[in-house]
């Protein structure tokens, strides 16, 4: 049996280890409740920088989808199919006008209206067109179109909801009597040139409508596409034909102008250029990987 003093002590000890102990545990909830919202909210951030990041990839990886789809679009089957491009998303009444789109330059004194505008329609709607990003109108320079938009500037300028080809661009029959006489054209240019070619035959680059029975043909010789061909000067050459329609789908073509490719420019050999002022043309280059002639 233990006798009261000591007793007494051990009973001491008991309660210091005791109190010792509670101590050290109430400190360590402390610590552990005092770190714990430090590291919530470093989760938290690192959250939000991961869903910013995410969301910037999302919206990059739009843009470039549809830079890339816009790429991919054949423009001129768009054109022809009046098919409407969609420029902006725009609330409010929408207006619609129509004209020839042309894109305002710095010595464009028909255009000294428009002059704080990029583009406008000329015509019975003759209207500047506005917007955040036009770049795409770019497609539709010196085209007949219809754009529809929201009138602003008191009515002075329309900015631009979407847009589309219009009048002969959309003409299915103007079309194709084109193309046939493009391919006449290009079939026969060997014949209907003036000259032969220097190397070995002509082949058509572009041709120009002046209306739908003149146009202007450039043309050189091919030898000019050969990788080891050696060539001196530049073959172009230049003619105005009249091109007339005969039985069974076939035609004529008269030369009513020649230019050959001097220093800088085509120098005019023979002839007279009766459309030396029309300053609208409607211009074709055959594409080989569509196999088609592209308005250009």
């Amino acid at each position: 049996m233990l006798k009261k003093g000591k007793t007494t002590t051990v009973i001491m000890i008991v309660l210091i280890v005791a109190v010792a102990g509670f101590l050290w545990y109430r400190s360590s909830v402390q610590k552990r409740n005092t770190i714990q919202p430090e590291n919530s909210t470093g989760e938290a951030e690192k959250s939000i920088q991961d869903e910013s990041l995410a969301n910037n990839l999302s919206n990059e990886t739009d843009a470039n989808s549809e830079e890339a789809d816009l790429e991919d679009t054949d423009f001129n089957a768009l054109c022809e199919n009046g098919e409407w491009m969609k420029i902006a998303d725009l609330s409010g009444e929408m207006s619609t006008a129509s004209g020839k789109l042309r894109k305002i330059y710095p010595d464009d004194e028909a255009a000294a209206e428009f002059a704080s505008y990029l583009f406008y329609l000329e015509g019975n709607d003759r209207i500047a067109l506005s917007g955040k990003d036009l770049t795409n109108l770019d497609y539709f320079e010196d085209r007949e179109v219809e754009a529809q938009g929201v009138k602003a500037s008191g009515g002075k300028a329309l900015e631009v909801s979407q847009i589309r080809c219009a009048g002969k661009e959309t003409d299915k029959d103007l079309i194709s009597q084109r193309n046939k006489v493009l391919d006449y054209i290009s079939a026969n240019i060997n014949s209907i040139a003036p000259k032969k070619a220097p190397y070995q035959k002509w082949t058509v680059d572009i041709v120009d409508f002046a209306d739908e029975n003149n146009a202007y043909v450039e043309y050189y010789d091919v030898a000019e596409d050969e990788e080891d061909a050696d060539v001196p000067v530049d073959t172009g050459r230049n003619i105005l034909v009249e091109i007339s329609a005969k039985t069974a789908g076939s035609y004529s073509a008269k030369v009513l102008a020649y230019w050959e490719m001097g220093e800088d420019d085509y120098v005019l050999k023979s002839g007279t250029d009766k459309f030396e002022d029309v300053e609208d043309v409607s211009s074709y280059q055959y594409d080989s990987e569509t196999k088609k002639w592209e308005r250009i």
